[in-house]
């Protein structure tokens, strides 16, 4: 049994000291914006943003097939939080009648980007529609569609492509997810875990309106860092086993409090992305409901382990007491303070 309890927290432990600065990375995709015309056959526009976290040396070569040419580009520009570029091209000599194919090619490898490409297009009649497309990862080609669906089905595009948009981020925000698995052991008794995410979903939900209606913003860097500091703070309280302070009794309104902190976090995302004409509303909710399937895609098998790890040690007080739990929190701590102080140097 001890030996079983041991496992887990070795599992638990493997995982956490996993994370480093170098997958502690900025959730936010490559945004392509593709404009075509059809009133100036073959001709395209090309705008992307890439987020100021990724390095020049591993930004993705972004271009179209092998008959398009570019015929203009444009400066790359960083203003500290993205890098912005673009380029014309006239695509000519496709003789096939082939889809124009939009490359992403990562020198150093793609490190775990998505890419949210919307397609702006303006037909012969004059009318103008926008249709969004969001891409994993592994995918770094993706062809022009031939003919979209009319304008009538976009509020559909708008929730899948919002809704993977928040349930990729909140499972690439490692910052997120420690805070969350801090939370957990802060509360300890499902009762007061229920009501810890509840307070953590209804904070981050507040931020999120807010600052994504421009009511209350925040630069980046100073987000992140209050993030990075949100997760410290509970870690040294999580440390101090033998006192029952305000925090373990009420973690709901520590879990509230934090909330808005990290819901300004989630809005970043979203501002740096932007939001469809007339789709405000639509991709809000929709993003937020993206968060909240990947928060509970990853509070479940926690929680569950958690449960497992009391159950072979058979006393909640060697679980939350014992060397490996300090062992977690310490490792949990540390690299919170790492980021604390690497986000702090961006002032």
């Amino acid at each position: 049994m001890y030996q079983c309890s041991q496992f887990i927290f070795l599992v638990l432990f493997l995982s956490i000291s996993s994370i480093s600065s170098a997958i502690a990375h900025d959730p936010r995709p490559v945004l392509i914006d593709i404009y075509q015309d059809d009133t100036r056959a073959g001709e395209l526009k090309l705008e992307w943003k890439i987020p100021g976290s990724l390095s020049s040396n591993k930004h993705p070569l972004i271009g179209f097939s092998d008959f398009c040419n570019v015929t203009q580009k444009y400066p790359i520009r960083y203003t500290g939080e993205a890098f912005y570029g673009g380029a014309n091209f006239l695509c000519s000599g496709n003789t096939t009648g082939s889809p124009y194919v939009l490359n992403l090619i990562y020198p150093l490898g793609n490190p775990s980007l998505s890419s949210f490409i919307r397609l702006h297009e303006n037909n012969f009649a004059g009318d103008k529609r926008t249709s969004m497309f969001l891409l994993k990862p592994d995918e770094l080609s993706w062809s022009i569609p031939q003919s979209l669906e009319p304008p009538s089905a976009s509020p559909s595009l708008i929730a899948q492509a919002y809704l993977d948009l928040g349930f990729n981020h909140i499972l690439k925000g490692w910052d997120h997810l420690l805070f969350l698995i801090c939370l957990m052991a802060l509360s300890r008794i499902p009762k007061k875990i229920f009501f810890a995410i509840t307070g953590f979903t209804v904070g981050h939900s507040l931020t999120l309106a807010a600052a994504s209606l421009n009511i209350l913003t925040l630069p980046v860097m100073y987000v992140e860092t209050l993030i990075s500091l949100s997760i410290v703070l509970v870690c040294v309280e999580l440390l101090q086993t033998s006192r029952n302070t305000f925090s373990r009794t009420y973690p709901v309104l520590i879990s509230l409090f934090f909330g808005l902190v990290h819901g300004l976090g989630f809005a970043n995302e979203l501002i740096s992305i932007g939001f469809p004409e007339d789709g405000l509303v639509a991709a809000l909710l929709f993003f937020n409901l993206g968060v909240e399937a990947g928060q509970l895609t990853f509070v479940v098998p926690v929680i569950l382990l958690g449960f497992a790890a009391r159950r072979f040690i058979g006393s909640s007080g060697k679980l939350y007491g014992g060397l490996g739990y300090k062992f977690i929190f310490f490792t949990i701590g540390f690299i919170a303070c790492y980021w604390f102080v690497e986000r702090s140097l961006q002032f």
